[in-house]
């Protein structure tokens, strides 16, 4: 065995875990009321961050035209090298909306005639 192997094979022996060892249930406190709001309020300002920069890129790509012509080329490229599973995605969501339709036109019709089959024994 090279001495490479010999170390690979000691580093995952101690990476093992024993058998005696507790899960990770349990170990954390729930979060308090004051770490939920601060934590909203974190992830509130870096949505609103992300979003202003997104924009101002946007707009930056948009008002150069080599920068909007070298995108187009990278979208056209892209979807020519992906152009088969493109394909299978776009028949397979058909069929499954075409499905989704079906199964909810039968729990239509069944819900109808049950409310048919009550309105009929109270009268």
């Amino acid at each position: 065995m090279t001495q490479a192997k010999i170390v690979n094979q000691a580093v995952t022996e101690k990476v093992k875990k024993s058998p005696t060892r507790k899960g990770k249930k349990g170990r954390m406190a729930p979060p308090t009321n004051g770490e939920i709001l601060v934590k909203g309020v974190v992830m509130g300002i870096v949505i609103s961050g992300l979003t202003h920069a997104s924009k101002s890129i946007t707009r930056a790509l948009i008002r150069h035209p080599l920068a909007l012509f070298s995108g187009g080329l990278l979208a056209g490229y892209l979807a020519h090298k992906h152009r088969k599973d493109i394909i299978v995605l776009g028949s397979r969501t058909a069929v499954e909306s075409r499905n989704f339709v079906l199964r909810q036109r039968e729990n239509l019709g069944d819900l109808i005639a049950e409310i048919k089959a009550e309105s009929g024994k109270t009268q």
